[in-house]
C-alpha cells in the first residue's frame, strides 16, 4: 500500500499511528483481552457443567444443550443493542458494567434452585457477554496502531487460552477437592473482577470516541497519556536552547476533526454499513459474514465442547449404547417402564475428560506463532483457508 493515508482516517488514528505500539497497548491487550475470553470462558463453564447437571438434576442431553445455546442466542440478541449502546454512553462504562453484571449473573446462576432460573440466568449472562465483546473489541482496535492492528488482535485472542486453562483447573481443582458444581461457578468469577478493576483504574475512554462525541479537550489528554505511558512524547516545536520546555501536550492541537467524523458513531454510519450487504460488495461483505458464523458460532463452540465429550472413557449415553450396555425395565406397580438413559449411563467429567480439555487449551497456545507465521507468510485469505482444511481434517479424523 502506499503511503497516503486512507480517506476516512480520523486525526486521532493519525496520531496514534505516530504514537506507535508500546506499553501502553499492551496494558489495553492484556486487559481487554480477559473481556474477549468471556465466550470461550462461558463455553468452558458449559463444557464443564452440562455432565455434572445431567447427573445431579438427571437432565436429558436436548436440555443439557440447551444451556449452551441460550448462552450463544443472548450473544447474537444482546451484540446489536449494545453495540449501539457502546456508542452512546462509551466502551469503557459499559465493558465495566458488563464485567460486573456477568460476575453477578454467574453468583446467581450458583445458588438457583431449578433449570428454568438457571438457563434464564445463561441467556441474561449472553447479553452481557456480547457488551463485552462489542464494546472490548471496538476498543481494542481504537487504541492500536494502524499497522499494528492485526498482531494485536492476534494476542487478544491468545487470552482465550489462558483463561480456558484457568477455568479448566477450576474445574479439576473442584473435582479434586469434592466441591460442587456451584464452588465452580463462583471460583470462575474472579478474571471478571480483575477486568473490571484494570478497565476502571488502567484505561481511559476510547479517543477516537471521545472525538466523535465533539470532546477534543478529552480526547487530547487521553492522548497525551498514551504518548506518556509509551515514553514518546513529542517535542515542543521552535523550542529555544536554554529554555525549560514545557511537558507537549496535544490539547488544543486536534483541529482537524470534520462533521463526516463526528457522524460515523451515529444511524447514519448503520445505515453505510447496511450499504455493504445491498450495492457496495454485497457478495463479499455476505460471504465474510458467513464464514465468520461459520467458525465463530459453529466450529469455535463445537471444538470447545468436542474434548468432553470425546474423553478416552466412554461417558455418554450414546457412547455406553454403542458399547452394548442393555436398558433394563424397571417396574413401578402396575406400570412397567424402561430405566431412563441417564440413570443408565450418568457419570460426571472425571480426570480423563480433564485431560482430554488441558490437552486442547494447551494446543491452542502453539495458535498465535502459527497464525502470524502464516499471515506474514501467505496473506489472511490463504491462512484463513488452510486453517479450515486443517480443522477439518483433525475433526474428520477425530
Amino acid at each position: 500500500m502506499s503511503g497516503k493515508k486512507r480517506p476516512h482516517q480520523g486525526v486521532v488514528q493519525a496520531v496514534l499511528d505516530q504514537l506507535g505500539f508500546g506499553w501502553y497497548q499492551v496494558r489495553i491487550i492484556v486487559i481487554l483481552g480477559i473481556a474477549q475470553a468471556t465466550d470461550t470462558m462461558e463455553a468452558l463453564i458449559q463444557a464443564i457443567l452440562g455432565p455434572t447437571l445431567r447427573c445431579e438434576w438427571r437432565l436429558d442431553s436436548d436440555y443439557v444443550a440447551l444451556l449452551a445455546t441460550m448462552v450463544f442466542l443472548g450473544v447474537c440478541i444482546g451484540s446489536p443493542p449494545l453495540g449501539y449502546a457502546s456508542d452512546q454512553l462509551g466502551r469503557k462504562s459499559l465493558a465495566i458494567l458488563c464485567c460486573l453484571a456477568l460476575t453477578y449473573m454467574t453468583w446467581l446462576c450458583a445458588i438457583t434452585p431449578t433449570y428454568t432460573w438457571l438457563a434464564a440466568l445463561r441467556f441474561i449472562s449472553g447479553f452481557y457477554i456480547s457488551g463485552l465483546l462489542t464494546a472490548g473489541n471496538s476498543m481494542i482496535s481504537e487504541f492500536l496502531p494502524e499497522t499494528y492492528q492485526s498482531t494485536g488482535q492476534l494476542l487478544v485472542c491468545s487470552f482465550d487460552s489462558l483463561i480456558a486453562l484457568y477455568v479448566t483447573g477450576v474445574g479439576f481443582g473442584c473435582l479434586v477437592n469434592n466441591l460442587s458444581w456451584r464452588f465452580f461457578l463462583v471460583f470462575t468469577t474472579p478474571p471478571l473482577l480483575l477486568c473490571a478493576f484494570g478497565l476502571w483504574c488502567c484505561v481511559h475512554e476510547s479517543p477516537v470516541l471521545l472525538a466523535h462525541w465533539g470532546r477534543r479537550i478529552e480526547a487530547a489528554q487521553v492522548l497525551d497519556a498514551v504518548a506518556r505511558v509509551n515514553n514518546r512524547i513529542p517535542k515542543q516545536p521552535n523550542q529555544e536552547s536554554g529554555i525549560p520546555a514545557e511537558p507537549y501536550s496535544f490539547v488544543g492541537r486536534l483541529h482537524g476533526i470534520d462533521e463526516s467524523e463526528k457522524s460515523e458513531s451515529s444511524l447514519g454510519g448503520l445505515l453505510q454499513i447496511l450499504r455493504l450487504f445491498v450495492t457496495d460488495y454485497a457478495a463479499s461483505t455476505t460471504l465474510l459474514i458467513g464464514i465468520n458464523f461459520i467458525w465463530g458460532m459453529i466450529m469455535y463452540g463445537g471444538t470447545t465442547l468436542l474434548p468432553v465429550e470425546l474423553p478416552s472413557a466412554p461417558r455418554t449415553c450414546l457412547q455406553d449404547v454403542s458399547t452394548g450396555i442393555p436398558h433394563q425395565p424397571e417396574s413401578d406397580g402396575n406400570n412397567t417402564r424402561r430405566v431412563s438413559e441417564n440413570e443408565d449411563c450418568c457419570v460426571p467429567l472425571l480426570k480423563e475428560g480433564y485431560i482430554s480439555l488441558l490437552s486442547s487449551m494447551l494446543g491452542s497456545i502453539l495458535n498465535f506463532p502459527v497464525a502470524l507465521g502464516l499471515i506474514v507468510s501467505i496473506g489472511r485469505r490463504w491462512t484463513i483457508n488452510v486453517c479450515f482444511l486443517l480443522t477439518a481434517i483433525v475433526l474428520f479424523i477425530e
